[in-house]
């Protein structure tokens, strides 16, 4: 795969995460987002990893990880 695909699927992986807060879904893995994207798993991950040093499924869990102190901060409730 061209790296410019794998750019861009780069930073539509950061705007479903950003935007459309895909990680709230459970059922969402890095695997079926690159489904969406149309991308191969291991080309994205692989520039997941350069850009960020994890693996694509673990800025997901980062980000679901994060959900609780957001909501403390945003909303002063813990969930």
């Amino acid at each position: 795969m061209k790296k410019q695909n794998v750019e861009r699927c780069y930073e539509l992986f950061a705007l479903l995460l950003e935007e459309e807060k895909i990680y709230m879904d459970p059922s969402v893995t890095f695997d079926s987002v690159c489904s969406w994207l149309g991308v191969e798993k291991a080309a994205l991950d692989c520039y997941v990893e350069s850009m960020l040093g994890c693996s694509g499924m673990d800025v997901i869990r980062a980000y679901r990880a994060s959900v609780p102190s957001r909501f403390m901060s945003k909303y002063g409730i813990l969930v």
